[in-house]
């Protein structure tokens, strides 16, 4: 008797008989894992609603990415323990549904996320700077909220919990100050200086004198480190420098950007100011134009001598400015991002344009 194999079954044998043999001529594939390189002098990050973007402003060159939420006001680190901290928000259904708001640690090596810590879920979700602050000893990051009253939660990055959540009515901004102290700008016309105990809690709070108008000439919430504290502007133009003695709150006379033949000139944008704190220069975005047009980006950034208050030099800019930064090294740079989205590399010495750097979006930058 003969038995006659179907067709099909002479396909299923043939390909099961040249497995061994197909598998034995492929050559597994290694999987590794880069690591980011030892940050260089004038890195600097840029930060997007698409995540934040490491650059080496030097050679123009992308770094690495921080995979950021996209409701993240400022990304911040700490360079002895090699982190970078983001206060981050996140809906469960993208646009609706239940709100988590964390701050969140990532490592230096690979920018993976390491640890993250729940605070209250009503984190001021404004792309501002200050929104977010590092205390000088490294410990505690503050985080502004506004819901729409007024507060800060307090979180210690380093044994990764939420400490609590400290009452500011009317106070906004994050200026660290001293070890473990921050200021702030306060719908008065005051500052408010509130230090922190070892374990992150308030110990004292103190209000300065006024000192500005907020109807006649507002302080920004844009503000920029000094040598020995913070610069504040106004809407006007005018400088004054904060710091703090102890419990004290030290407040300069004020100073004007404009010289006196120049009226109709106006700082604003996003993030328009920035100082390089050890060779005492300022730099500000400036455009031309009347009262409440502080959202409008500079035409052109002036540089000043803090120590004469003098403007030292005009950059004309060919599209308009939101967003600059001066990186602090000997030889700084100066990161200018304009309204279109595209980042520019200046000397900030010289103030010859350097490079361009294509980022996707409109950026925040922070220093390394």
């Amino acid at each position: 008797m003969r038995f006659h194999t179907p067709l099909s079954m002479c396909v299923v044998l043939s390909f099961t008989l040249c497995i061994p043999l197909a598998s034995a001529q492929i050559t597994p594939e290694e999987i590794s894992t880069e690591t980011m390189p030892e940050p260089g002098t004038n890195w600097f990050i840029s930060k997007t609603s698409n995540g934040g973007y490491i650059f080496d402003a030097s050679t123009g060159e992308m770094q690495g990415m921080l995979s950021l939420s996209r409701r993240t006001p400022a990304v911040t680190m700490w360079n002895p323990r090699r982190e970078f901290y983001a206060a981050e928000s996140y809906i469960s259904r993208g646009v609706h549904g239940e709100r988590t708001d964390i701050v969140a640690i990532y490592d230096f090596d690979n920018l993976r996320p390491v640890a993250e810590v729940v605070i209250p879920n009503h984190m001021a979700r404004l792309s501002v700077r200050n929104h977010m602050g590092l205390m000088n000893n490294g410990r505690h990051l503050a985080v502004h909220n506004m819901n729409p009253g007024h507060s800060v939660s307090i979180v210690d990055v380093q044994d990764r919990v939420f400490i609590y959540e400290v009452s500011t009515p009317g106070c906004a901004v994050i200026m660290p100050v001293a070890e473990s102290d921050f200021l702030q700008v306060c719908g008065d016309g005051t500052l408010q200086l509130i230090q922190l105990d070892l374990s992150g809690f308030e110990q004292n709070r103190v209000r300065s004198e006024v000192f500005f108008n907020v109807i006649d000439d507002a302080v920004y919430d844009r503000t920029t480190r000094s040598a020995d504290g913070w610069f504040l502007v106004t809407h006007a133009g005018t400088i004054y420098e904060a710091s703090t003695s102890g419990a004290i709150i030290n407040i300069s006379d004020g100073w004007s950007l404009l010289p006196a033949d120049e009226e109709g000139w106006r700082p604003g944008g996003g993030e328009f100011i920035s100082a390089h704190r050890q060779l005492g220069l300022l730099f500000v975005a400036m455009h031309e134009g009347e009262v409440d047009t502080h959202h409008e980006p500079g035409t052109e950034i002036w540089v000043f001598d803090v120590d004469t208050r003098r403007r030292i030099y005009r950059i004309e800019l060919e599209t308009p400015v939101n967003s600059l930064m001066v990186t602090q090294e000997d030889k700084p740079k100066l990161i200018v991002a304009d309204k279109d989205g595209g980042t520019h590399v200046y000397d900030a010495l010289t103030f010859v344009h350097e490079r361009t750097i294509e980022t996707p979006g409109a950026s925040m930058f922070e220093d390394f």
